[in-house]
């Protein structure tokens, strides 16, 4: 069998949907099946492996590389079936069958989040056609979670019959040596969700304001990068005298992020709404209590193995970081549960459950 997908989101630096796309190309390698990353324009980081070639339909515009660019390509390159692996991409005319995965249909959910776009009305029907038309084209589309399968039941009328729930799994890096300078072992409390509208950061900053006090020279780091809302999130952290024990260490290569994470005094991670959850389940693979959202996806993810909080509360986030940070037996048992519900997560199961529908649809 040989697969295409859609690499547009590992162009850049591998994080959330690259990172998906990564692991699961990987994992498909390992079980035999041959993959073509498409790509329009060529990737920082190729993903290689015995069996996967990469291929560049350089274009800046996604409704070419789509539309006309890609099918040719599929053809081109003898692939029986296209995996559109980020919520949306699949042809309106495709010379071979499309799995699409959706990992949210966040910008649906949350309030504001076209209010960035040049014309908000006009991107939000964008979307919405987009990922309705790739819904529609799509053999099957996987989900990452039971959560984003109920939001396109309910939100965009899309079939229950034509989802297949598959979890993505954890990757964590071995970590280097060191932390990065300023940082020590357990001096810190960590997120490394990204900078989103979502990732309720504003909210995290002054709740760490609450207690940061009582906490001597506890730092808090927030990884990740946006240049709208980067500048405004370092003017609160100036506001609230903060900036000396907030630092914004923009995006962190994988080797270093996994000792960034083990070395933490805990995860905090009080996003408004996910479609999975991934710093949690690397929260709780690097050994580390992790502290994080009652919303959306994230209990499903979750279980019983964090501190659930309700992100709009700052007192309530506050008091369940000074509870981890104080109540040793607490996050020993959080670290315990953690570590074992980071166990059903990974990416050979993913991969191999993947296949699986690849197969179906090529019955």
């Amino acid at each position: 069998m040989k697969v295409g997908i859609d690499g547009r989101y590992a162009e850049g630096k591998l994080a959330g949907i690259g990172k998906y796309i990564k692991y699961l190309a990987n994992g498909l390698a390992g079980l035999e099946v041959e993959s073509v990353i498409f790509y329009s324009q060529k990737p920082e980081t190729e993903i290689r492996h015995r069996g996967i070639d990469t291929v560049i339909l350089k274009n800046s515009n996604r409704y070419i590389f789509e539309q006309i660019l890609l099918p040719r390509a599929l053809t081109k390159y003898k692939v029986d079936l296209y995996h559109a692996a980020g919520n949306a991409g699949v042809p309106l005319i495709s010379p071979v069958p499309a799995v699409l995965t959706i990992h949210d249909i966040i910008p649906l959910g949350l309030p504001g989040y076209f209010g960035f776009s040049k014309i908000p009305p006009l991107s939000k029907a964008s979307y919405i056609l987009r990922t309705l038309t790739s819904c529609a084209k799509a053999k099957r589309i996987i989900t990452i979670s039971n959560f984003v399968k109920k939001e396109l039941i309910g939100r965009l009328g899309v079939a229950a019959g034509k989802i297949t729930v598959i979890n993505s799994g954890v990757s964590l890096g071995k970590g280097s040596a060191r932390l990065p300078n300023g940082l020590s072992k357990g001096k810190y409390i960590l997120n490394h969700g990204g900078i989103d509208i979502r990732k309720n950061l504003d909210k995290l900053i002054a709740a760490f304001a609450l207690i940061h006090r009582d906490f001597g020279d506890l730092k808090l780091v927030i990884t990740g990068e946006n240049p709208i809302l980067l500048p405004k999130l370092k003017k609160l952290a100036k506001s609230l005298n903060l900036e000396k024990f907030i630092i914004f260490s923009r995006y962190v290569d994988e080797t270093i992020l996994g000792t960034l994470i083990k070395s933490s005094a805990c995860i905090c991670y009080p996003t408004l709404m996910e479609g999975f959850g991934a710093p949690v389940l690397e929260g709780f693979a690097a050994g580390v209590p992790v502290i994080t959202s009652k919303t959306t996806s994230i209990p499903e993810i979750a279980g019983e193995a964090a501190l659930l909080v309700n992100p709009k509360k700052e007192e309530e986030i506050a008091e369940a970081i000074r509870k981890v940070l104080t109540d040793a037996g607490l996050a020993s048992r959080l670290v315990e549960k953690g570590l074992l519900e980071a166990k059903k997560y990974n990416w050979e199961k993913t991969a191999k459950e993947t296949l699986e529908v690849y197969k179906e649809v090529l019955e």
